[in-house]
């Protein structure tokens, strides 16, 4: 191990910043950042989510697997035992508090080198990429009422502002480490080079970011207005039906939300009016609260200050939700998407079912011939044990074998095979006969 040259990078955060493309990216291709020296630690991602909730004391909680208690102390572990560099990443870890945070360092270790990322965003393209978010875990909650509760919460106690203050995440994640070793990588603004986010972030953790491949990964996509307001209120119908945990994420976020609603045409959600001047000052003071920490940047801070909004007609929209009228055209349209996509999986069903049923029969007639095979084998052992014992034993004694055709040619009258005959040995023909 080298001492002092192994680096821990944790990145923390934040919430709707890029990190489930950064995350694809590197589980895909796990095994070429661990060529290049980065472990990522676990079996797979789900192991970082669960040392999140470990790190937050959340693991024992019933609805989750039991192998979570305990297992940032597993990763701390293994982390140790790696002589180079380690990432561990989810963005929950931004909600711990920094009592938390302080545990978790301490797990580590002091054998290695332990840095802090956050990647951050406007929060003009947060608050409503937050709201929809909710809105994906079952949450009633209006965009105008999100809206007005974070611009209320002054003493950042709410999630939003734990997790979407970068500057209190990484006060808190930081707060014992030199500031070289906390990081706030910016994601670039909208329009802009779509790799940016990648070479920033697989430059700063070691990697060589040309190597990876960075196409074919799903995305989170956004909805519009008109299917986010229809998410609200299905959610809202729904009551205990299809809880989160439990049948929510299958059914309706991966199929009603991503594959239906996120498929349709419709107006696009921003801030407007005092709202977007709201996170612009907010913005702006996490700029200067960012820029006075000593943090490293990685990017630019001034891409975390909103663009001015654009004016067109037919451009994004606020808070006011959408029509009746115009919900109605959608949800008729949502129906049919989703009629469509329950009989493609209803398609897909019926096909894996006549696979499994072919391959049933086809183990069956196997199975039925290997039965038929054992009984006969079973027959001739009760009832012709010495022949069984002998066919078997000539098999690995050749002068038995040798015995077996010259008690065969005498039986039969057949005169002995000329010697050195074309290929002929006997063996086959003794097989067919035994």
């Amino acid at each position: 191990m080298r001492a002092m040259s192994r680096r821990i990078f944790l990145h923390v955060g934040s919430p709707k910043t890029g990190t489930t493309f950064l995350q694809q990216v590197l589980w895909s291709q796990r095994q070429l950042a661990q060529n290049q020296g980065l472990l990522l630690p676990g079996v797979a991602f789900s192991d970082h989510y669960l040392a999140s909730l470990d790190v937050r004391g959340l693991a024992d909680r019933p609805q989750h697997p039991r192998r979570a208690v305990g297992i940032w102390q597993q990763m701390a572990v293994e982390s140790a035992s790696w002589a180079g560099d380690v990432l561990i990443s989810h963005e929950l870890f931004a909600g711990a508090t920094e009592q938390q945070c302080k545990q978790a360092l301490d797990a580590l270790g002091d054998e290695a080198e332990v840095h802090i990322v956050v990647t951050a965003r406007d929060l003009a393209r947060q608050i409503p990429a937050e709201w929809q978010e909710h809105l994906k875990h079952r949450s009633t909650k209006p965009f105008a009422t999100f809206v007005a509760d974070i611009r209320e919460d002054s003493d950042g106690s709410s999630w939003f502002w734990r997790v979407q203050d970068y500057a209190g995440v990484i006060s808190r994640w930081g707060c014992s480490l030199p500031m070289a070793q906390v990081h706030v990588v910016t994601v670039p603004q909208s329009g802009a080079d779509p790799t940016t986010l990648w070479r920033r972030f697989s430059t700063l953790v070691g990697l060589d970011p040309s190597t990876f491949s960075l196409t074919g990964f799903p995305i989170n996509p956004s909805l519009h207005v008109e299917q986010a307001e229809i998410l609200r209120r299905v959610n809202t119908a729904l009551g205990d039906r299809l809880p989160y945990p439990g049948p929510y994420p299958a059914v309706v976020k991966s199929v009603f939300a991503h594959r239906v609603l996120a498929s349709r045409e419709g107006k696009v959600l921003a801030l407007r009016g005092e709202d977007r001047d709201f996170a612009v000052a907010r913005s702006r003071e996490l700029v200067v609260a960012l820029a006075g920490s000593g943090c490293d940047v990685v990017g630019d801070l001034q891409e975390l200050m909103p663009p001015e909004p654009a004016t067109a007609e037919g451009e994004p929209v606020g808070a006011a939700p959408p029509s009746d009228e115009a919900l109605l055209a959608e949800s008729v349209a949502a129906l049919a998407g989703l009629l469509d996509a329950y009989w493609s999986e209803l398609s897909t069903l019926r096909s894996d079912r006549r696979e499994l049923r072919q391959g049933l029969q086809a183990a069956e007639h196997r199975l039925a011939e290997a039965t038929a095979e054992r009984d006969r084998l079973l027959h001739d052992m009760r009832h012709r044990p010495l022949r069984h014992l002998l066919i078997g034993l000539s098999t690995r004694w050749s002068w038995l074998m040798a015995m077996r055709r010259a008690y065969r040619r005498v039986r039969t009258g057949t005169p002995p095979a000329p010697e050195g005959g074309p290929g002929d040995d006997g063996s086959a023909r003794d097989k067919m006969q035994a």
